[in-house]
């Protein structure tokens, strides 16, 4: 019975009457509540609770903090024995350092999260890129693909700022500074994981941690950063395994006819990211897409190009187009400040009357800030909208 009557609780109320009103009423004088939800958990900031990886955190008691505070210098504090899926996560930040502090949840392992995070800075009330949300699939952290779920927000740069977060399902609302309205919405989570651990990044303090199991509810508000689909946009392609960067630097469609090809479909604005699909590559390498493309008649189309970080563009074995879009040095970015954007180029492709076909060549050469290159550790992948589809089936 007592089983019965947490997991359904609507079925005792709705029991015939005189019967169930003294059912309740038993109960209501033994002390069982019906349908009672578990309080939230106010986890202390005690090291017994924390594992931490690069450098230790320091735990404090002080007037202000009965439950105490978690200085993380560098790397991570991870909460112990704490699942984690649908709730709400509230919980204090004073960020140290000029860095992408926050938190992760359902976090699988060091390769596999959700990450929110605060990048405190003195322009915070204006820049663009005060807070933003980024998943990490296969190790990627991929803030530089999603720049429609960062933002401006009233931030403090060197006191406290209070986070919360809802999330439900495949959607994330996020309040910042006890907002009463969501500073950002994701509609559509990106990560891999549906549950897992929470984790902080430094370098921050952290305080007044508390987590809630039960489900929440969220707000009516639609994702703002979802637009109506605009016609145009490619959505189904054909994906192959990455292949090495070519020593040229210039991969060739002549040995497209040799890859092995499975289908994908990109996400609502277009997005292919090969940083969801494809595990990560020891050097820089070249993801593959294909597609067909049926014109009614020939011409000229021109066609807008989104990617991160190099693409190249074959119609009928020819390219068409190669454009690299860094983030160093700053001055080469691309447009807007070297996140993949659904423009980030626009190119005429010539075509002709039938089927023509599309091969597209992603890469994912990083160079740092000293001038080093290496694989992405960031976001990977490309999309692709025909200004005028007039005409054109695919």
């Amino acid at each position: 019975m007592p089983i019965l009557l947490v997991a359904f609780p609507r079925l005792f109320r709705d029991l015939p009457n005189p019967f169930g009103r003294r059912l309740l009423a038993f109960l209501a004088m033994a002390g069982v509540s019906i349908g009672a939800s578990a309080a939230p958990r106010v986890v202390p900031m005690e090291s017994r609770l924390w594992s931490t990886t690069v450098s230790p955190a320091t735990f404090d008691i002080q007037e202000g903090f009965p439950n105490g505070t978690m200085t993380l210098r560098d790397g991570y504090g991870i909460l112990k024995d704490q699942a984690f899926g649908d709730g709400t996560i509230e919980f204090d930040m004073k960020a140290l350092d000029f860095s992408d502090t926050g938190i992760l949840f359902r976090r699988r392992d060091a390769e596999n999260a959700e990450f929110f995070y605060l990048r405190t800075d003195p322009e915070c009330p204006a820049a663009n890129d005060c807070y933003q949300y980024a998943p990490i699939t296969h190790g990627r952290m991929q803030w530089d693909i999603y720049p429609q779920y960062q933002g401006p927000a009233a931030i403090s740069e060197k006191g406290w700022n209070h986070i919360k977060l809802v999330i439900a399902g495949a959607r994330l609302e996020v309040y910042l500074n006890r907002a009463e309205t969501p500073t950002l919405i994701v509609g559509r989570l990106r990560g891999l994981t549906k549950d897992g651990g929470i984790a902080f990044k430094g370098p921050a303090v952290f305080a007044n941690l508390t987590i809630d199991t039960t489900p929440p509810r969220t707000s009516s508000e639609a994702d703002r950063s979802t637009t109506a689909e605009r016609p145009g946009i490619v959505s189904h392609w054909w994906v192959s395994l990455p292949t090495r960067l070519p020593a040229s630097g210039t991969p060739s469609a002549s040995g497209a006819d040799t890859l092995v090809w499975r289908q994908a479909n990109a996400e609502p604005n277009g997005l292919v990211n090969l940083s969801r699909i494809e595990g990560p590559t020891p050097d820089p390498a070249i993801g593959w897409l294909k597609t067909d493309v049926v014109a009614a008649a020939a011409g000229t189309r021109r066609v807008d190009i989104g990617f991160a970080r190099q693409v190249w563009v074959f119609v009928n074995g020819v390219l068409a187009y190669q454009g690299r879009n860094p983030y160093y040095p700053p001055a080469e970015r691309l447009q807007v400040d070297g996140r993949l954007e659904p423009a980030n180029a626009s190119v005429p492709l010539a075509l002709v009357k039938g089927k023509n076909a599309i091969l597209v060549a992603v890469g994912n050469l990083w160079k740092t800030h000293d001038g080093r290159e290496k694989a992405s550790p960031y976001g990977w992948g490309a999309m692709l909208r025909f200004e005028n589809p007039s005409g054109l089936q695919f």
